[in-house]
């Protein structure tokens, strides 16, 4: 709360305290902990947190709704507190405990949601440059900072509203050469593929109308738990191809991917999703070498969903949180990702 109180995200100097956080958690735990994930979803918790651009979005702590401004300041601030992490780590840890530290991204792949109409492309491609590369451009391309495109878009718009200075903050040289290649590893949440179509109609300020958008579910996919969450395995395989080829076939970890079930042992949905995805996992890295090193299913237990509590059931063991014991029992899906394991190939 101290931290909040001072502006947290906000506050340029959440980096250096998010330094220090780092150096203690390197020191005590590095002897045993060798691989480190800096931030979790940077760009969706700015969005969710601090810049949430329609009321159908959640809000998260501290609830702060600041669209098109708190968001990029706060995504800002975490690339650079990431990168002063993975330095420190460098400079003073990596030779004694051998680790590796990552960041990790969500990652949305999207379709047109009109294929002939070339406005919607070009709006996929522009939401998968500035959403995806607002992140991996500053850490992964050559030259660093944020995607050309964002940059020129939000300047602009900025422009146009009679503002002063952009409302995309600037990094200063050192800022670029010290988040530039800040990563060894890339952690990728990917759960669905949602349709993109051009619009200019979003709430100004907000990155909606920076990239000029709208998002739907698609209204023709089967079933699929939650509501966002549609099943679309192809579309990881994409989003795979379009990281490989534009940002040069990173080492990448998926942390998260999975699905929710309403059965509650039953889960044969989430035994469907999973196998149709790993299939698909499985072409990215033999057919396509994509450099996927690892994979975890989301999640183990079922637990605490965000905005969805414990409403959406997505672990592999199922938890009954009416009983003060909280008993776990293995799903239906538990059994398929233990064969998997075991037998190193999909059951």
């Amino acid at each position: 709360q101290a931290l909040q109180d001072m502006g947290g995200w906000l506050n340029p100097l959440i980096s250096d305290y998010f330094e220090d956080y780092a150096h203690v958690l390197f020191t005590h735990f590095g002897d045993r902990v060798k691989w480190w994930c800096t931030i979790n979803e940077p760009r969706l918790y700015a969005s969710f947190a601090y810049g949430r651009p329609l009321p159908v979005f959640p809000l998260l702590g501290p609830g702060i709704e600041l669209p098109g401004i708190g968001d990029y300041i706060v995504c800002h601030h975490q690339l650079i507190a990431h990168a002063k992490a993975f330095r420190l780590y460098d400079q003073m840890f990596r030779n004694d405990q051998q680790g590796q530290v990552g960041i990790v991204i969500d990652a949305f792949y999207y379709k047109p949601v009109s294929p002939e109409n070339q406005q919607d492309i070009k709006a996929v491609e522009r939401t998968l440059t500035i959403e995806l590369g607002c992140v991996l451009h500053p850490i992964y391309s050559s030259e660093g900072d944020y995607p050309p495109l964002m940059r020129e878009r939000v300047d602009r718009n900025s422009k146009i509203e009679g503002r002063h200075r952009s409302r995309l903050p600037k990094f200063t040289f050192e800022e670029i050469q010290l988040i530039k290649g800040s990563s060894d590893f890339l952690g990728l949440n990917h759960y669905t593929t949602h349709l993109i179509a051009h619009s200019t109609q979003g709430p100004s300020p907000s990155m909606f109308r920076d990239l000029e958008i709208i998002k739907q579910v698609d209204p023709n996919a089967e079933e699929h738990h939650p509501a966002w969450l549609t099943p679309n395995a192809e579309g990881f395989r994409a989003m795979l191809n379009w990281i490989k080829n534009n940002y040069g076939n990173p080492k990448v970890i998926i942390t998260e991917n999975g699905c929710s079930d309403t059965r509650p042992i039953e889960d044969v949905y989430k035994v469907e999703y999973h196998r149709n995805y790993l299939e698909q996992l499985l072409k990215a890295i033999v057919e396509d070498n994509c450099n996927v090193v690892g994979y975890t299913i989301w999640s183990l237990l079922d637990s605490y969903e965000w905005d969805c509590g414990y409403t959406e059931k997505f672990g592999l063991y199922h938890v009954d949180f009416t009983n003060p014991l909280l008993p776990r029992t293995p799903k239906k899906s538990s059994e398929f990702y233990k064969k998997l394991i075991k037998s190193r190939t999909l059951p």
